[in-house]
């Protein structure tokens, strides 16, 4: 018998997750993230942390390696990423949380995607500029990966 409208009750889960248990909540759907990018991209497991602190080192010490180090795009690039921080820091309650306004350009500026167009245009162009500027933004979110930051939810909390 399905439930009332407004009852509060919850129907009963069809399936159930590994392990025989009723999950705590659905999963979102693929859909429901509109970076493209996993939500879970390594910054939740151990593993994952060291792999992104080693793609990001291995990034930003190859753009070093193309640019020198008072290259002007390499800096740029590789503190571009938090400038959604700037846009949500006035209305942030926490450090912790960021303001809903801020999250689409927090998770835009923080998806892989950004440096792989920049890396695929310097393929494409041979122009060393944009080689630099996707391995530099590559390194700073393997970093932040590395250290735990994830893509943020609609709430503003990194995703868990």
């Amino acid at each position: 018998m399905p439930p009332k409208p407004g009852s509060g009750t919850v129907p009963p889960v069809a399936h159930t997750a590994s392990w025989g248990r009723v999950p705590d909540r659905a999963p979102a759907p693929a859909t429901a993230r509109w970076s493209g990018a996993p939500a879970t991209w390594a910054h939740r497991h151990p593993a994952g942390r060291a792999v992104s602190l080693a793609v990001g080192l291995s990034a930003l010490g190859g753009a070093l390696a193309l640019g020198g180090r008072r290259d002007k795009v390499l800096w740029f690039c590789a503190v571009a990423p938090d400038t959604a921080l700037l846009i949500g820091i006035a209305g942030a309650p926490t450090w912790q949380r960021m303001p809903s306004y801020a999250v689409r350009p927090y998770n835009v500026l923080h998806s892989p995607a950004v440096p792989a167009v920049l890396l695929t245009a310097a393929a494409l162009t041979g122009r060393r500029r944009l080689a630099v500027a996707g391995l530099a933004w590559l390194g700073h979110i393997g970093w932040d990966r590395a250290c735990g930051y994830g893509p943020r939810d609609a709430a503003g909390h990194v995703t868990r």
